[in-house]
């Protein structure tokens, strides 16, 4: 039940900087999607505009931490 929670939660932030954390993973970049249990991020690597994406299963994450909103 928190999963769907979680993920009804997250389909609102798409577009949004955040920063998602799990036991062996901590990434900071774009919310770009949410398809079944896996969060889409299109992670921002280095100080360039290389960017990579990212699938990080629900059930693994610890927190995530909303960063900036669209507007």
């Amino acid at each position: 039940m928190f999963n769907s929670m979680l993920l009804d939660e997250l389909l609102r932030h798409i577009g949004s900087r955040v920063l998602i954390v799990t036991d062996n993973y901590e990434g900071e970049g774009i919310l770009i999607n949410v398809v079944g249990d896996l969060v889409v991020l299109n992670e921002t690597e280095g100080y360039g505009n290389e960017t990579t994406t990212v699938n990080i299963p629900v059930d693994g994450i610890n927190f995530i931490r909303i960063l900036s909103t669209t507007v």
